[in-house]
């Protein structure tokens, strides 16, 4: 069911998209004004209102009165289901949002735009009240700006996107991958190997934090960026590689704990004993890596605090009027374990 009217001055259907080129203000400002569910300001609203008179724009009213009937579901785009770190947070985003009476929808894009466009389609196609995402870094914010054009809250986690209006859980990735490199350089390492996945898997703030600490701690770093997964298999193969070079590095920081647990491997296989030989870090801190041996040291990344706040932030804008975009930051730590120790 469309929304607009014909526009003889343009031969075509005047859209949303047309009454916010008009006003010279977003689409999601134009979404709020027609939708009524969020705070706009006086003057935007006068612009927007002038702008739809200018175009002849006539909101369906309809569908208008169609999409304010509540699903109690919201919908939820992660990259890979599979992977530890994205499954707990959606434990807590479901745990959360369904003690609140709503039913939470899977998606799982894996970083391909294409894929998640799909599943745009589909979450509006069933009406969902909210939509959680992490974004395909790989895209563009076009996904996103489908879900805000048709006036559903949105709540995008860990990445940010730029000429999208949606609220955020951000976490500190640049000072949580600084701390990472400061801590192996304070226990006197001198040769830190940095293994990173593609970029479109990784938040880009998080590789940046790690150079920076490099650059300025002066140690000898060998940062490598694969374009592939930030699984067990690419910390095994990258850190096998790193291992065998001569002189080799005394640790290792691995900016996923799955990446770390293959460094883990990768240390028994050519012999070396950890920490007395190679100190590792990884990032996330998942369940798993309190149980290792050795436990690993990690940045952890508050997973379970962020979907928590990914919920009440829906919740709020769902359940209370005039809510708008919020942006929460969220702090990471260093937990110190077994695998890390002075240099030898």
């Amino acid at each position: 069911m469309g929304t607009g009217m014909y526009n003889s001055e343009k031969g075509g259907i005047t859209t949303i998209k047309d009454v916010a080129l008009k006003a010279d203000v977003s689409i999601a400002t134009v979404s709020r004004v027609l939708n009524g569910s969020r705070y706009v300001s006086p003057d935007l609203r006068e612009r927007v209102m002038n702008a739809m008179q200018a175009l002849g724009y006539q909101p369906n009213a309809i569908a208008q009165g169609l999409r304010r009937q509540a699903t109690h579901t919201v919908g939820l785009l992660v990259p890979r289901i599979n992977e530890p770190f994205f499954a707990q947070f959606s434990f807590a985003l479901e745990k959360t949002l369904f003690s609140s009476g709503y039913r939470t929808l899977f998606c799982s894009t894996e970083e391909n735009p294409d894929k998640e466009r799909e599943y745009v389609s589909i979450l509006l196609s069933q009406q969902v009240d909210a939509v959680v995402a992490f974004p395909s870094i790989a895209g563009t914010d076009e996904n996103i700006a489908r879900l805000v054009e048709r006036g559903v809250p949105v709540v995008v986690v860990e990445r940010q996107l730029a000429g999208v209006d949606v609220s955020q859980v951000l976490v500190t990735n640049f000072q949580g991958a600084y701390d990472g490199v400061r801590h192996l350089m304070g226990l006197g390492h001198q040769r830190i190997g940095v293994i990173c996945a593609s970029t479109e898997n990784i938040p880009p703030d998080r590789l940046d934090g790690a150079r920076q600490a490099v650059i300025d701690s002066g140690v000898e770093g060998d940062i490598r960026v694969v374009d592939r997964l930030p699984d067990f298999k690419t910390g095994y193969d990258v850190a096998l590689d790193m291992l065998r070079k001569r002189p080799r590095p005394t640790a290792i920081f691995a900016l996923t704990d799955s990446m770390a647990v293959g460094v883990l491997h990768a240390a028994a296989q050519v012999g070396l004993r950890v920490p007395a030989d190679l100190s590792i870090v990884g990032f996330d801190d998942i369940p798993l890596v309190s149980f290792l041996i050795p436990p690993l040291t990690t940045i952890a990344q508050p997973t379970y605090a962020m979907g928590e706040s990914a919920a009440r932030i829906l919740l709020d804008q769902l359940e209370s009027e005039g809510a708008g975009p919020q942006t929460v930051l969220l702090e990471t730590e260093l937990i110190l374990r077994a695998s890390t120790a002075p240099v030898g």
